[in-house]
């Protein structure tokens, strides 16, 4: 699993104005306004590779 608190982009746009709210388990970009909620396998990958956290 990602750890969130060490995603710094945006997988959809590649923006780092990004932020996770902890109370709803999402994490939003502020540019495009993508939401994730709950990471599934493909979230997760795409996060990885925008935030090299492999």
């Amino acid at each position: 699993m990602v750890d969130v608190n060490k995603i710094n982009a945006c997988p959809e746009c590649g923006s780092a104005n990004i932020v996770h709210i902890k109370d709803k388990n999402e994490i939003v970009c502020k540019d495009c306004g993508a939401i994730f909620v709950e990471l599934g396998k493909e979230d997760e990958k795409k996060f990885e590779k925008a935030s090299d956290v492999i």
